[in-house]
């Protein structure tokens, strides 16, 4: 049937579905750019800590051994990724994966490339903070500007472990090492908190973006 010239327009029913739809689509638009929002930087923390994790398998096979720090008082094993710290508990020990992975030594207060660096594409200003002059040593941020968890814990525990089986082959493994604490990996663990920071003594360890 040819609609008269008086009868062209829309009808009030092809207008209702047109409203219908435009409002449907601009729901959706939204929905996805909230998404989009909320899930970018938990997926960009997941590629950069396997970014992370790649370059200290390298360090091992270079140097026999997982980036840790060996002193007496060792801040890698003695922060336990199971106490749910927030981040202003990690700069030193994430400072300490810095220094293994990026071959950057502070020398008289200039930060020169001493050794290799093991993942020269991660290590750029955006994800550093820190350094020279700073109350805490360099270290690496995640997408939402939070110092990165390295603990080896659960590798400082292991070693002990061994040593003790080379004198007692009927050593057991304790519950800790001589620090005190314990890790998820005998390896090492390498976290984010993924934004939450632990307000008001609360850590959401839900959203954390984590390597077990």
């Amino acid at each position: 049937m040819i609609r008269s010239p008086r009868e062209s327009g829309f009808t009030l029913i092809e207008m209702i579905t047109v409203i219908a739809v435009i409002v449907i689509l601009v729901g959706l638009v939204l929905v996805v750019n909230g998404l989009i929002q909320h899930n970018g930087p938990a997926a960009r923390a997941v590629l950069e800590i396997r970014t992370l994790s790649s370059a200290c398998e390298a360090y091992k096979t270079d140097n026999g051994g997982y980036p840790q720090d060996t002193s007496q008082s060792s801040v890698t094993n003695t922060l336990d990724p199971r106490a749910n710290l927030t981040p202003s508990s990690y700069y030193q020990a994430c400072g300490v994966l810095y220094t293994a992975l990026s071959g950057m030594t502070n020398v008289g207060g200039v930060m020169k490339q001493t050794a290799t660096n093991y993942a020269p594409e991660f290590f750029k200003a955006a994800r550093l903070a820190g350094g020279p002059g700073s109350s805490n040593s360099t270290y690496m941020v995640d997408p939402w500007g939070n110092s990165y968890g390295y603990s080896t814990a659960g590798l400082g525990l292991q070693q002990e472990y061994q040593a003790a089986l080379l004198t007692n082959p009927q050593a057991t493994m304790p519950a800790q090492n001589t620090s005190g604490t314990n890790g998820y990996n005998t390896t090492f663990d390498l976290w984010s908190t993924g934004g939450t920071t632990g307000t008001n003594g609360s850590v959401d360890t839900a959203k954390w973006v984590k390597n077990w």
